[in-house]
């Protein structure tokens, strides 16, 4: 391919070109990631500082030097932008595990009394 196919050239009196002819809007998460990050940060630097208790409590659930709670966590943070997640359609993912997981956790729970 050509250098101006794959990088356009940008000067001074030019606009960018957009596929669609307009631009996409961001969603309300995307639009304001940095505040959420910060206000997650904050939180937490709160929390372990208001209740000190719960930096044992997050420490008992280890494997080995693995924190499972900090890997589940990274995980969720993680695995949106690698599988391209549509957040408008999250709820009805957890309403349809919800009803799949916990009928067969019942079920199986009642079959081991």
């Amino acid at each position: 391919m050509l250098r101006g196919q794959l990088m356009p050239t940008a000067s001074a009196n030019t606009r960018p070109i957009l596929r669609s002819g307009h631009a996409r809007k961001l969603s309300f998460l995307d639009r304001f990631l940095t505040l959420w990050i910060f206000l997650a940060m904050a939180s937490g630097v709160a929390i372990g500082h208001f209740v000190p208790a719960s930096a044992a409590l997050v420490n008992r659930f280890q494997a080995g030097t693995t924190n499972i709670p900090i890997a589940i966590g990274l995980i969720i943070m993680m695995y949106p932008p690698l599988a391209k997640v549509r957040y408008e359609k999250l709820g009805e993912v957890f309403a349809i595990v919800a009803y799949s997981v916990f009928p067969s956790y019942r079920t199986g729970s009642s079959a081991r009394r």
